[in-house]
């Protein structure tokens, strides 16, 4: 009879958990779908609209009825885009939809992308219940799923999302290989595996990571170094990326270059401004508390394997800092597969949470209660933009401490209409050209894309630096027509670019390069000027 009522009771138990797990994927989906119609200003608008015009030029490849400049404009803008280090798979999908629902929809690729982060927030779910029970595996599931962070990243038309799902895919298959280790799990685990890294190489470093340090746990150091599962885990996991990249290295001999200089700068390391933005995206992107617990969690978890894996993920994270030296520092999204190692990290913090609960019921209530409240005076405060600089700056040390993103006011009372229409103005006025230069954020992609025309970014001040740090001279005024700047991709072949128009927007950026404008002024005519952009034309000289 005991054994029947315990069965019972493990199942409702089951039953239960099962429920809020529920209610918590569909919360996330239901706070990822708001204004998810909306043009994708609110969040890594320049990778966004990347994807955005990649998708377009595949898309009206499908179709005939397209006009032909409509399609000589998508396929420069996708020329134009630059090199990817990841194969276009988000691309390609979004096409896919398209074609079902008959049109451009931006909001498709996002529900997409949202779509396969919830499904991560599920594998994620049983790692950490093999880390702790199924109560404070919700806790971990829940920081991963509602963190401001993970919402704004998450919707957005980018790899990312899929890569971190696989990546979870990933570290559970190789958690259940770990426990037992048979040579059909290995092949399933490598497979999955080979998905992530595939998506995107980022997520190399934690799964060898997580693989490794269990491995070296459970069978010492040496054993692990020359284990023949570890060759072969390696080889089939490897295999398809390695495979992509030969390929773009000898159908473009350029392109490893092209991608140590955007990617691995090693000097980096030795400036101080390095480690002061890493710091700062992990703020931005985890928050300072979350960050604290996280490490409290890893040095304090009990299970030798679950401590093992922690482990492999942080020290993988690290790694893969030190190897994109030029993004760990200056983009946000690069630290968005670091939201589930930190949410595994907070298993231990779980637990303590849980037992404060059960000693301290309405003192814990007011504790919680009061940390909601702290969060959500901020969110709102922050997208009221408060002109009170104190209060800007106590609300910034309080966003920062439990990673409230800028980007989230966006989110919260984004409108974008005003933006599409001064594209569709501009792309009216310069009839479409795909011969322009562009000073305006997001280096010109979202009006390239709104107003259907093509052209080369003007490098703000922010990208001359970075150009700096690639190792690439910056550029004069009196280079404007003369400089491998304006050497352009068009059409498969490298040719010698002359823009016929200017188009400017970033006003205040304008206003800092006294030289472009001085220049600009002195020698071309205005077009068309307006409180929102002004446009030079350059196919003939002033006076």
């Amino acid at each position: 009879m005991c054994s029947v009522n315990s069965k019972n009771h493990r199942s409702s138990s089951q039953f239960i958990v099962s429920s809020i797990l529920i209610v918590l994927l569909l919360c996330a989906a239901g706070v990822r779908l708001y204004h998810i119609s909306n043009p994708p200003f609110d969040f890594a608008t320049v990778r966004q609209y990347q994807s955005a015009h990649i998708a377009r030029d595949y898309y009206f490849h499908t179709l005939e009825s397209i006009p032909e400049w409509r399609r000589n404009v998508a396929a420069l803008n996708r020329e134009r885009m630059g090199l990817l280090l990841e194969p276009r798979i988000m691309e390609h999908l979004t096409v896919y939809g398209y074609r079902i629902l008959g049109g451009e929809h931006l909001w498709f690729p996002r529900v997409l992308s949202s779509t396969f982060w919830l499904i991560g927030g599920i594998f994620l779910y049983l790692i950490a219940r093999r880390i702790s029970s199924p109560g404070v595996a919700l806790f971990s599931t829940a920081f991963y799923l509602f963190m401001p962070f993970s919402i704004l990243a998450t919707r957005s038309f980018q790899p990312d999302p899929l890569m971190v799902m696989f990546l979870l895919f990933s570290i559970f298959m190789i958690v259940r290989y770990h426990e037992d280790p048979t040579l059909s799990r290995l092949f399933c685990t490598a497979i999955v595996s080979s998905l992530a890294i595939l998506v995107k190489p980022n997520s190399l470093f934690f799964i060898f990571g997580a693989f490794y340090s269990i491995d070296v746990f459970q069978r010492g150091i040496r054993k692990a170094i020359f284990s023949i599962n570890m060759l072969i885990f390696s080889v089939v996991s490897l295999a398809p990326t390695i495979s992509y990249y030969v390929y773009g290295i000898w159908s473009n001999v350029g392109y490893l270059n092209e991608l140590a200089r955007g990617s691995f700068l090693p000097h980096l390391i030795f400036k101080s401004y390095f480690w002061k933005g890493w710091f700062i995206r992990i703020g931005n992107v985890i928050g300072y508390i979350p960050l604290a617990g996280a490490l409290i969690g890893l040095f304090t978890v009990k299970d030798g394997r679950s401590r093992a894996l922690l482990s492999g993920l942080w020290i993988g994270y690290g790694f893969f800092g030190m190897f994109f030296t030029m993004h760990i520092h200056t983009h946000n999204y690069y630290h968005l597969p670091f939201i589930p190692v930190v949410a595994l990290s907070l298993v231990p913090v779980g637990l303590w949470i849980r037992d404060f609960l059960y000693k301290k019921g309405k003192i814990a209530m007011l504790v919680v209660f009061a940390v909601v409240v702290i969060a959500g005076v901020s969110i709102v405060q922050m997208a009221s933009g408060d002109s009170n600089s104190i209060k800007k700056y106590n609300l910034k040390i309080i966003a920062d401490l439990i990673g409230i993103n800028n980007d989230f006011k966006k989110f919260i009372v984004g409108s974008f209409e005003r933006e599409i229409q001064i594209a569709y103005e501009i792309g009216n006025i310069v009839g479409h050209s795909t011969n322009t230069v562009i000073l305006s954020p997001y280096f010109g992609r979202a009006i390239a894309y709104e107003g259907e025309l093509s052209g080369l970014p003007w490098p703000i001040q922010s990208s001359l630096r970075e150009r700096k740090e690639r190792g690439l001279k910056p550029l004069k005024k009196d280079e404007l027509f003369n400089t491998e700047y304006l050497t352009i991709r068009t059409h498969g072949k490298y040719i010698k670019y002359t823009p016929d128009f200017f188009i400017i927007t970033a006003f205040e950026e304008f206003e800092k390069q006294k030289d472009l404008k001085d220049f600009l002024n002195t020698n071309y005519p205005i077009i068309a000027q307006s409180e929102d952009y002004i446009i030079f034309d350059l196919r003939k000289m002033s006076g």
